[in-house]
């Protein structure tokens, strides 16, 4: 029993314990219950709210959605809107494209269409510029023909005695010349010009051959003139056209062949073929030095000291002491002597030149060319050198070597002088002529003729004229300036051509112009 009612005791104690706990978890389950009911409540009235939000999120949805779908709409319509005007555009674009290709086409057409023009009238312009240098190269031609041929006609009618009429020719054919950039120096326009101008003056001083003529500086402003009958003369206002002379020596025992004035103290050397060396200071006063060596016949000053040069020697002169210093005989004789490159040249009787390059060096070589050399002259800056035969006739030489045989003396070539381009040359048949070097034909122009033998002839200091000295003691002045001789021959004239002649002389296609009082001038 008792073990029986433990049992029972012990099921009703598991009983009660299983009831409490039952009883625990209903109670604990219902308080799950509530709690969790609570929640779900809580939870549904969330649900409930936001159902609440959501149906009005919804609206609001349908709303945006409504606005979306409508933007859309508008959005879309915009889009094809802009498809269509994109189109648009793009078609304007393309004809904008095409327009703009042929406009660069057209550009381009245009372009060559002016290039092409710019050089049709490039071509036209250079045919034209082409037709009036033509033109005027014919016309020129035609009018530097006419100057010559008018310079003829003047010689003609001068030679004539018909010196009015040669007077207004050679005026105009100097005109001519110098407008159409002619050679003045071409033979029958400066002929004419220098017979037109009566540009020569002649005065008979000496009693002798005057063999030399020098000048002073332009300060004193005098010459000094020599002869083989023993004179010295001074003269003086020889620009003027006028001449005052004075004697200062003259005495025939002399016979005077060179001639030097020492500018700086106005000493006059004279050297004489008798043996004497005379001088005469700026007081005037004479004295004779006499040379031992036989006939002298040149001077070559070179500072203090002087070369006296005879037939078969020479001797040295010292002008501070006036004496003799040193004498040497020579191997050959001297025919002629000059200077040839800074240095006195002697040319002998055998064909041979010899350059004193000092009073102990002497360098001998052969003449070029065959005869007897009885002038010569060389231009460093033309390259330039001739010889004067006794034949007359002149050897020229230019800067290659080549030759020009120039024939127009008939007798001994007296002297040479060489200018520029220019040579000039004095005979024994009383002629002096110019040479133009540089011309394709060199031929002769005649400055002036005389009736003797011209032994000598040298310029003045401004090379205006040529003064020259004959074997009948007469002093010729003749003016070589174009410019003056011009000057000179337009003063002469007193009218102008007539229609009649300009015409007959000049042409009828040359329209008529008058010519006095113009000056020629380039």
């Amino acid at each position: 029993m008792n073990k029986t009612g433990k049992i029972i005791s012990a099921i009703a104690i598991i009983a009660v314990i299983l009831l409490g706990h039952h009883v625990y978890l209903v109670s604990s389950t219902r308080d799950e219950l509530v709690e969790k009911n609570q929640e779900l409540q809580e939870k549904l009235d969330k649900l409930t709210k936001e159902e609440k939000r959501s149906v009005v999120m919804q609206s609001v949805n349908a709303q945006m959605e409504e606005i979306a779908n409508e933007e859309r709409r508008i959005s879309d319509e915009q889009r094809e809107e802009a498809i269509a005007q994109t189109k648009v555009a793009e078609e304007m674009r393309r004809k904008a494209e095409i327009e703009r290709q042929n406009a660069l086409v057209a550009e381009q057409r245009a372009v060559e269409a002016s290039e092409v023009a710019r050089s049709q009238q490039k071509i036209a312009e250079e045919q034209r510029s082409q037709a009036e240098q033509s033109k005027r190269i014919a016309d020129t031609l035609t009018y530097i023909s006419l100057a010559r041929t008018l310079g003829q006609t003047a010689i003609t009618q001068y030679k004539a005695d018909h010196h009015d009429i040669a007077d207004l020719l050679a005026h105009t054919a100097c005109l001519f010349t110098d407008r159409y950039r002619g050679d003045i120096y071409a033979p029958t326009v400066y002929q004419a010009l220098a017979m037109t101008s009566q540009s020569k003056n002649v005065w008979h001083k000496h009693k002798g051959i005057i063999t030399d003529v020098a000048f002073s500086d332009e300060k004193s402003g005098y010459m000094i003139t020599c002869s083989t009958y023993g004179e010295l003369m001074k003269h003086t206002n020889f620009e003027s056209g006028k001449l005052n002379s004075e004697m200062l020596v003259s005495n025939p025992r002399y016979d005077f062949r060179d001639l030097f004035i020492d500018r700086p103290s106005n000493t006059t050397y004279a050297l004489s073929r008798s043996g004497h060396l005379v001088i005469v200071d700026k007081n005037k006063k004479v004295q004779a030095i006499e040379i031992n060596i036989p006939k002298p016949k040149d001077l070559d000053v070179s500072g203090d000291q002087f070369i006296i040069f005879c037939e078969s020697g020479m001797a040295l002169f010292d002008t501070q002491s006036r004496t003799i210093v040193q004498e040497k005989k020579l191997p050959f004789q001297i025919e002629f002597m000059t200077r040839y490159q800074n240095y006195p040249v002697a040319f002998d009787r055998q064909g041979n030149m010899h350059l004193i390059k000092g009073f102990n060096n002497i360098e001998t070589s052969r003449v070029p060319v065959k005869g007897q050399v009885t002038a010569f002259a060389e231009s460093k800056n033309q390259h330039l050198i001739a010889y004067g035969m006794s034949d007359g006739t002149i050897y020229l030489f230019n800067a290659k070597g080549q030759q020009t045989r120039l024939v127009a003396h008939q007798s001994r070539i007296s002297k040479l002088k060489i200018d520029g381009i220019r040579l000039y040359s004095s005979s024994y048949d009383g002629t002096m002529n110019l040479w133009l070097t540089n011309a394709a034909k060199i031929e002769p122009m005649t400055l002036f003729t005389t009736r003797g033998w011209i032994i000598n002839f040298t310029f003045d200091l401004k090379k205006t004229h040529v003064w020259s000295g004959d074997q009948n003691g007469n002093l010729t002045q003749a003016l070589i300036s174009v410019s003056q001789m011009q000057k000179r021959l337009q003063a002469k004239l007193k009218r102008n051509l007539t229609r009649e002649e300009w015409n007959y002389y000049v042409g009828r296609n040359v329209p008529y112009e008058e010519v006095k009082g113009k000056e020629a001038s380039r």
